[in-house]
């Protein structure tokens, strides 16, 4: 998990040089082209996260199969994933405790010493949950003995459900009005703060200092996401929506 963060800030660091390099020799302006690069790359990483899943490939659909698990029983969870956890590791004797929770919670110390509780009668235990395992719940479940207890949590789980054919059913295509209220939601689900605001007034001063287009699209593009976000934290006029 380190070397894919690592591998990200080299990416997102790549990125901004080269941005700094372009915007550098377009303009000839040292400070211009660091907030233009910046600018640049955090619109582009926005952006990519709004990407549809089927163009991120075999993880987003990783990703979305967690949820689906998380909605069913523990025996339906159990018997998608058992053959996914056996067939990696052949060989090993243990029984299989889901831990059904959302992809955005956490698997807790409280979690591991339940499931553990409940499986007293077995050799040795894993829990494989559909959300991130807390950094001390995994030294707890290390300590715990009979049962012995291995933890496999939405990351691990992500990796073998890449490469298997436990996907959710197809939905049918939302229509186009909802797919963009949820495309609006998604952008206001981002963080807005008060940088970003200055930022936007930053590049818009710049425009109007410069004249240059690059200046103004970023400012526009950063002050539309502001008023997304503002706009969809108020309280709408329907409980349920479509």
């Amino acid at each position: 998990m380190m070397g894919k963060r690592i591998d990200r800030w080299v990416l997102a660091a790549l990125g901004t040089a080269g941005g700094y390099l372009f915007f550098l020799n377009a303009w000839g302006s040292i400070p211009l082209a660091c907030l233009a690069a910046f600018a640049a790359c955090l619109l582009a990483r926005r952006a990519l996260g709004l990407l549809p899943d089927r163009q991120r490939g075999s993880l987003a659909r990783a990703r979305e199969a967690l949820p689906w698990l998380a909605g069913m029983d523990e025996a339906a969870a159990a018997a998608r994933l058992e053959p996914l956890i056996r067939a990696r590791w052949p060989g090993e004797a243990f029984r299989l405790a889901p831990v059904l929770k959302h992809p955005e919670a956490s698997l807790s110390s409280g979690d591991v010493l339940n499931a553990w509780k409940a499986n007293r009668d077995a050799a040795r235990l894993v829990i494989a949950a559909t959300c991130p395992c807390e950094p001390r719940a995994r030294l707890f479940a290390g300590e715990l003995r009979a049962p012995a207890v291995a933890v496999l949590d939405s990351r691990a789980l992500m990796k073998l459900l890449r490469h298997s054919d436990v996907r959710p059913p197809e939905a049918p295509m939302p229509p186009l009005g909802t797919r963009l209220r949820r495309g609006l939601a998604r952008v206001a689900a981002a963080r807005v703060s008060p940088k970003d605001g200055l930022i936007a007034l930053a590049l818009l001063a710049l425009y109007l200092l410069r004249g240059h287009p690059a200046s103004l699209f970023a400012s526009l593009a950063l002050l539309a996401h502001i008023g997304v976000a503002l706009i969809q934290r108020r309280m709408g006029r329907k409980l349920f929506e479509p």
